[in-house]
């Protein structure tokens, strides 16, 4: 993870619900499901389409950051379209706000 990702996520030490890795093979789709907790996820490997309960897609490549906070409503769809996706979720406080987020330069 890069150190600007860490340096900002040092002011909320010790108030993380959980970090934990997980992988999809290409192909895999998950069917419309909520977040299972308002979480970060950073993007490792493989790409993924995200497409929103309005039928909006988008595309997320290695690098990116997503912040997932759907618990209730329909939910969302997620395509693994290319690759292995290696993937690390951070689950957050519910108190996180993610436009106040502060960005430090590494």
């Amino acid at each position: 993870m890069p150190s600007a990702v860490l340096s900002a996520l040092a002011p909320l030490r010790g108030r993380f619900g959980g970090l934990f890795f997980r992988e999809t093979r290409e192909g895999h789709v998950q069917g419309l499901h909520n977040a299972p907790r308002r979480q970060l996820i950073f993007l490792a490997s493989g790409i993924l389409e995200l497409e929103s309960s309005e039928g909006r897609r988008f595309v997320c490549r290695p690098g990116d950051l997503i912040f997932a906070e759907d618990l209730t409503g329909k939910g969302h769809i997620t395509r693994s379209l290319r690759d292995v996706r290696g993937f690390v979720h951070v689950a957050m406080p519910g108190d996180f706000d993610v436009s106040r987020w502060p960005l430090v330069e590494a």
